[in-house]
Order: structure tokens, then C-alpha cells, then sequence
């Protein structure tokens, strides 16, 4: 056994020398959100089963033996927890508000950015001058001052989106996006709006657009200067991280059609949803034995790696334990402490919960999420219904498209009572049409000409195979808004038209009056 996995890794890294000779990959991921971490992992996993070496600058250990990696920890992280405290989640109303919600990204992005690139570790690494790579993956989160490594080391860089498309990605790749039909990212809108939603997403569009242009992006483009201004000498004079971002060679995108409606779409723009899904495996005993021996079905209950079930208040706790106590399905419960008191039978509590491999288990019949992408493609992967609880970032749009869809149904934190959670899971698990309406969605979502993965990789070693792979990038990028509409050639026509009308309007006129002379000499 020993002597075929050996010659399998032999072959393997053959294949990888003939083809991108093994490259040498730097993954950038300052924001210190672990369910983000946690799908960086399984690219990173990937690269170095084929052979590449991978150096990560995070705030997370990987946590595991892994060969041909390298860490860059930000350490101590950023504390996410203390500046934005998950008891104000639950709490405040602020998060429902969009401009605020736009605000806060820009705010995080900013201060995330700013802490990692300051920590000593960070700082160390950028000293470096005998360090090369031949490719760059950076979270496409609000950091855009960490592009300034691609200039660094002279590297192509793709990025890799975890909540899904933005307008300022489609700019950054040459697409203009049409507002009448594709909502921001944080409204919670389809493709047919009406006139006061169109009205609505034009103005947060354009408050997102000109805020990113004037405050946002030169924000960034001043920290990057201030971080990297030392190497100005060795490198030439810094570019901007708005000519940065155009250089971008490829997005991955955690989207698919099955949850967000088709978008204009541009070359090197690539759906990557469900890439961190991996074949189940097995599951612990006593777990498996919980869910085995459950004769009226699984529910399993999680709100993720941020949003934290033991800091909900102690009110919520007892009405939702109360809830489960009368229901025959077997729950289980993603919950981080151990105070949980008077736990019905029925519930099985955990600290930590293997997710796809629970919703992947043939008698999960609902899942209670707060409704992260992550957990909704997994939850569309394995064809299980879903009840959505959102608070706040994109998890309202994705109650709201999986709503639409119709496996899905949405209940809202300060909403949840005995009785609304009661009758909203027994609908779901009485009408059959939420099952059904699932897997028919995991038939489509499953439905793809390859692998998400391999299709991330492919890309990722395509960029590297092609230095970059400008061929793909469109010249729009370079144009203005003026020249990308053809307003300019649309202006010069409507100037021509007023002069030739100014003119003919002179000769008129003139020849009305020689007219008018000629009669009076006659």
C-alpha cells in the first residue's frame, strides 16, 4: 500500500512538473472570519496535493500536518469579537440598515487591512527580497491594499469571492452592471423589480460606487502606499490599487445560477459555489448511532462559526429548547459552551458539528441556519430543506432567493416565538413540497460539465501556465464610464445634429431674407 500511494504522489507531482511546473502560490487572507478560513483551507489542501507550494499569510493555523505549506500568522488576530461583538447582532437593528451594512464592510475592510499588514510577522514577511511566486490568491473581502503583493513580487492574482458577486467586481473585470435587473449585493431583490426597487437599487448602487471611487478605494490606495513605500526603490514607483484591481486575471465566485438569477458575465469571471464541499465521511459513533436510530428524522440547528448559539439571549435559548422538546424528529444542536441546561432527550448538543457530513446523512429532514452561503450550498448540494434565521451581510438575500425557490422558508430572530418556530417547522416538515422542491435543486446544482474544485484549480494553474493570462482581460477596463456607455459618441452626435440644425437654420434664413429683397427690388 505504502509503495502505490508513494508512486501515486510520484505521478501526480510528474504530471504537475510537465504541466505548471509545480508553481509557487502566496495566499493572502487578512480577514479573520473562520468560516472564510475554513473554504481557503480546501483550496490550499488541493494546491499542495498536486504539488505546489503554498505560503499563506492568515490568522489561522491550518491546524493539521500538511506538506508544501508555509504560514504567515497574523498573530494575534484581529479582534473581530470585541469590535464587533456578536451580543449586538442579536440586539441592534442596525444591521437591517443598508447604507450602515455598506459602511460597516468598508469600515472592516478598512481596519482588518490596516491591523494585518501592521503585525510584526506581516511586516517581516514583506522585508523579504529573495522570496518569488508565480501566483497570487487573495480574498476578494474588502482588502484591496493587499493587492500591493502582486506588485511586490511581480506575480499574476486571481481572487477568490466568499459571499458571492459585487458590482465592483464586474468593474474590475470590464462589465458595467446593469442596475435595472441585478440588485446590489446586499439587497435581497431578484431580476424582475419593481419601479421603487429599481429606484432603490440604482441609489444604493450609486452611493456604493461614488463612495468607493472618492473615500473607499483611496483609503486603501494610502495604506498601501504607507505599508509598501519602502520598496518603491527596488520595484519602481507603486501603482494604484485601482490600476491594481484591473489587473486582477481571474475572480472565482461563490455563485451559482440555482441561487442567484444569471448576471451578465464577463471572461475570467468564474461560478465556484460548492467547491469546498467535499464526499461525506464517516461520521463519530455516537453521532452516527443518534442519527441512525432517529425514526422520525434529523433536524440539525447551527448558526454558524461567527454567529455564536450560546451568546444568543437566555429567552431565545428557552423558547427554542422548548420547541424542540415537543417535536418527535431527533435535533441537533451546534452549541459552543457547555451551560445548556435542562436539554430535552431528543437533543443532542455539540461544540462543534461536521456539517456537510451531518446534512449529507439520509435522515437530516430540515436545517435551521442563519443562512451563510456556505451552509446554504451545502445545504442545495445535499437536497435539504431549509429554515433560514438572518441577521445580517448577505444572509437576508440568501433567505430571501432560497424563499423564492422554494425549499426555503425565513423567520426573523426577534419574530421567534413558541409558536412561530413550532408552525414553521412542522410546515416543513409536513409539506412534502420543501423536500422535493430541494433535491430537485441538488439534481441542478449537482449538474455541472466539472467539478468546482478542479474548475478553481484549473484556473489558478491556467494563470500560472500563461504569466498571467492577459489575453483574457478586456480593454474596458481602461475605459471610462463615459467612454464604456458611448456617452461621448452619443454627445458628439447630438452636437453635430444642434450645429447642422443651427446651420440650416442660418441658411434658412439667409435665403428668406435675399428672397424677401429680391421682391422688394422687383
Amino acid at each position: 500500500m505504502k509503495s502505490k500511494a508513494s508512486f501515486a504522489l510520484l505521478l501526480i507531482y510528474t504530471v504537475c512538473l510537465s504541466v505548471v511546473g509545480c508553481g509557487r502560490v502566496l495566499f493572502l487572507i487578512p480577514f479573520p472570519g473562520s468560516s472564510h478560513w475554513l473554504m481557503f483551507k480546501h483550496f490550499i489542501r488541493e494546491l499542495t496535493d498536486r504539488g505546489h507550494e503554498v505560503t499563506a499569510v492568515t490568522s489561522y493555523k491550518f491546524g493539521e500536518p500538511i506538506d508544501n505549506y508555509t504560514e504567515v500568522l497574523i498573530d494575534p488576530s484581529y479582534p473581530i469579537l470585541e469590535k464587533f461583538p456578536i451580543s449586538a447582532v442579536y440586539s441592534s437593528q442596525d444591521y437591517q440598515n443598508d447604507f450602515k451594512n455598506l459602511f460597516l464592510y468598508w469600515r472592516l475592510g478598512l481596519e482588518t487591512s490596516r491591523y494585518a499588514l501592521e503585525n510584526s510577522n506581516v511586516q517581516q514577511f514583506i522585508r523579504r527580497k529573495d522570496d518569488h511566486y508565480d501566483l497570487i490568491v487573495a480574498e476578494q473581502f474588502f482588502q484591496e491594499s493587499w493587492l500591493m503583493f502582486a506588485h511586490k513580487f511581480d506575480a499574476p492574482i486571481i481572487t477568490i469571492s466568499t459571499i458571492g458577486y459585487s458590482d465592483y467586481m464586474d468593474r474590475a473585470m470590464g462589465l458595467l452592471t446593469p442596475w435595472s435587473f441585478v440588485p446590489h449585493m446586499l439587497l435581497d431583490y431578484d431580476d424582475q423589480m419593481s419601479f421603487y426597487q429599481r429606484a432603490y437599487n440604482t441609489l444604493l448602487s450609486m452611493v456604493d460606487y461614488i463612495g468607493r471611487e472618492l473615500h473607499y478605494l483611496p483609503e486603501q490606495n494610502k495604506l498601501a502606499e504607507e505599508i509598501f513605500s519602502r520598496f518603491a526603490e527596488h520595484r519602481g514607483p507603486l501603482p494604484t490599487v485601482q490600476s491594481l484591481e484591473k489587473s486582477i486575471s481571474a475572480m472565482l465566485v461563490n455563485s451559482h445560477p440555482t441561487l442567484a438569477k444569471p448576471r451578465p458575465s464577463m471572461v475570467g469571471i468564474i461560478n465556484i459555489a460548492g467547491a469546498h464541499i467535499k464526499p461525506p465521511k464517516p461520521l463519530p459513533q455516537d453521532l452516527q448511532q443518534f442519527m441512525d436510530e432517529a425514526e422520525h428524522g434529523v433536524i440539525y440547528f447551527s448558526l454558524g462559526a461567527y454567529l455564536q448559539s450560546s451568546l444568543m439571549p437566555m429567552e431565545k435559548r428557552s423558547i427554542i429548547l422548548s420547541v424542540f422538546a415537543k417535536l418527535k424528529q431527533r435535533v441537533i444542536w451546534k452549541f459552543e459552551s457547555e451551560d445548556l441546561t435542562d436539554v430535552p432527550d431528543n437533543v443532542l448538543i455539540r461544540k462543534w458539528a461536521p456539517q456537510n457530513d451531518i446534512l449529507a446523512h439520509k435522515n437530516v429532514i430540515l436545517f435551521i441556519s442563519h443562512g451563510g452561503l456556505f451552509g446554504t450550498y451545502e445545504s442545495m448540494h445535499h437536497g435539504v430543506p431549509t429554515l433560514v434565521i438572518p441577521f445580517f451581510a448577505d444572509q437576508p438575500r440568501n433567505a430571501a432567493r432560497g424563499v423564492r425557490s422554494g425549499y426555503a422558508r425565513k423567520l426573523g430572530f426577534k419574530d421567534i416565538s413558541e409558536e412561530s418556530l413550532f408552525n414553521n417547522i412542522q410546515e416543513m416538515i409536513q409539506n412534502g413540497e420543501y423536500s422535493k422542491r430541494a433535491k430537485e435543486i441538488s439534481v441542478v446544482f449537482r449538474d455541472r460539465l466539472t467539478n468546482a474544485m478542479n474548475e478553481s484549480i484549473y484556473w489558478m494553474e491556467y494563470v500560472m501556465r500563461n504569466k498571467g493570462a492577459k489575453h483574457l482581460k478586456s480593454n474596458a477596463v481602461n475605459l471610462s464610464v463615459i467612454q464604456y456607455l458611448l456617452l461621448d459618441v452619443v454627445g458628439l452626435a447630438l452636437l453635430v445634429t444642434v450645429l447642422l440644425g443651427v446651420i440650416l437654420r442660418v441658411c434658412c434664413s439667409s435665403r428668406k431674407q435675399d428672397f424677401r429683397h429680391k421682391r422688394k427690388q422687383n
